[in-house]
């Protein structure tokens, strides 16, 4: 059988040729960056990931322009609060909390958001029912499925990805966590920060998790993956990785979660209206596509590096290939 060229990993100072990844070529200049376009739905997602941790009289009047947003336009203060049943001091602090100026400049936002949309009406899976035709559902879940992804551009702060990236860069431990739904895309992050060499663990049971986190230093980077962002298990690990002073990142769904709230990077991306309790399913593709844009976030950061990784890679499923 023949086998393909060996690549060997790469010493210091080694020079490798550019590779793609992900349709970036490796060690060529990137595009600079810029301002996030705003992209339809993305108002709706940023009060839905603001909304669980509201209190109860703010989130009536979250939940009021989540279900009806073209009606909200064209309300005053005083007329969200009558159908939220509160105040109209709340309905300000309320938006106000959720990234907002205040009721106006959420109005303005929802006028661009439905304007980007255009005739288009979103169609969400809590308004499918037993007589929907297969095709409907199908077109439905995989729309829902395209607007997680579409939000994540526009709830995901660049800073705190910025923040991430240069702690995965600089640190010389990795662990990555997460438990139930969440535990597939955890140990996907793994195998990918893996591939490009990071020293990365994914342990799946709950004790060794938590002992991981207990035996990472400020030399460490915790990286929690949590749709609630509120799961115990995950949140003590995180809890206990940050007390040893490694770098806390986390991707969550919702902005105001407690995981959020700890850690140093939180990447928010996700929440998006869905039935079935499918919720957390929609969100685990943007949690991935987070995860890939690290993954190519850090190959670019030493091209030459991850080249030499990812060409051993190759060679390695070459072996395992018929």
């Amino acid at each position: 059988m023949l086998r393909p060229q060996r690549h060997s990993l790469p010493g210091p100072g080694a020079g490798v040729r550019p590779a793609a990844i992900a349709g970036v070529e490796l060690g060529r200049p990137g595009m600079a960056a810029g301002p996030v376009p705003l992209t339809s739905g993305a108002v709706l997602a940023k009060i839905q990931a603001a909304a669980p941790s509201l209190v109860p009289s703010a989130r009536r009047a979250m939940e009021v322009i989540i279900a009806d947003p073209e009606a909200v336009i064209g309300y005053a203060a005083a007329d969200l609060a009558a159908r939220a049943d509160t105040a109209a001091s709340t309905v300000v602090r309320a938006c106000q909390q959720a990234g907002f100026k205040g009721f106006q400049d959420l109005k303005l936002a929802l006028v661009r958001d439905l304007a980007l949309r255009g005739s288009d009406q979103l169609v969400f899976a809590d308004q499918l029912t037993g007589e929907s035709a297969p095709g409907e559902v199908l077109r439905t879940i995989l729309g829902t499925g395209s607007r997680a992804l579409a939000d994540a551009v526009t709830t995901v702060d660049p800073t705190a990805f910025a923040g991430a990236l240069d702690a995965l860069h600089t640190r010389d431990r990795v662990l990555v966590v997460g438990n139930g739904q969440s535990s597939s895309p955890a140990h996907d992050a793994a195998y990918r920060l893996q591939v490009l060499g990071l020293s990365t663990t994914a342990p799946t049971d709950a004790i060794a998790q938590h002992l991981a986190a207990w035996q990472l230093n400020e030399n460490g980077v915790c990286v929690a993956v949590s749709h609630t962002g509120a799961t115990r298990e995950t949140l003590l690990v995180a809890e206990t990785a940050k007390s040893r002073g490694a770098y806390v990142v986390a991707v969550t769904s919702f902005q105001r979660s407690p995981l959020a709230d700890l850690a140093d990077a939180p990447l928010v991306g996700g929440s998006t209206r869905q039935g079935f309790r499918l919720e957390a399913t929609a969100s685990r593709l943007a949690h991935l596509a987070i995860m890939d844009a690290l993954f190519v976030g850090l190959a670019l950061k030493d091209p030459g590096r991850s080249t030499a990784y990812l060409d051993a890679m190759a060679d390695v499923t070459a072996d395992h290939t018929m």
